[in-house]
C-alpha cells in the first residue's frame, strides 16, 4: 500500500504451498487498508470469503482455486493502521 512501512516479513518456500507473511503500518483508516488489498488480491484472481471481522479485529479472507488463501487483519490506533497479511500460495505465484 502506498505510504506503508514494512515492520516485518517472512517467506517460507520450503513447504507447499509456500507461506508468506507481512506486518506493516500506514497512516490510513482500516477500511482504506482493507479496500486497497482487496482490490489488489481480486486483480490476481482471489475472491473474498464472507466475513469482515474476528471478534473486534477487522479481518478478511480470500481464496483462489481450492487451496490458495490470503488473510488480512487490521488494527487501528491513533490514526495508524497496523496490518498483517498471511498467504499460503505456490512459491512461483507470490507477489
Amino acid at each position: 500500500m502506498p505510504g506503508a512501512t514494512v515492520v516485518s516479513s517472512s517467506f517460507d518456500k520450503a513447504s507447499a504451498p509456500a507461506t508468506a507473511a507481512l506486518v506493516g503500518t500506514v497512516a490510513a483508516p482500516t477500511a482504506a487498508v482493507l479496500d486497497f488489498y482487496a482490490k489488489a488480491l481480486e486483480g490476481q484472481g482471489f475472491k473474498a470469503v464472507p466475513g469482515e471481522a474476528v471478534g473486534a479485529v477487522a479481518s478478511r479472507d480470500f481464496l483462489r482455486g481450492d487451496s490458495e488463501t490470503v488473510n488480512i487483519s487490521v488494527v487501528e490506533a491513533a490514526g495508524v493502521s497496523t496490518f498483517t497479511i498471511g498467504a499460503n500460495v505456490p512459491a512461483e505465484s507470490a507477489k
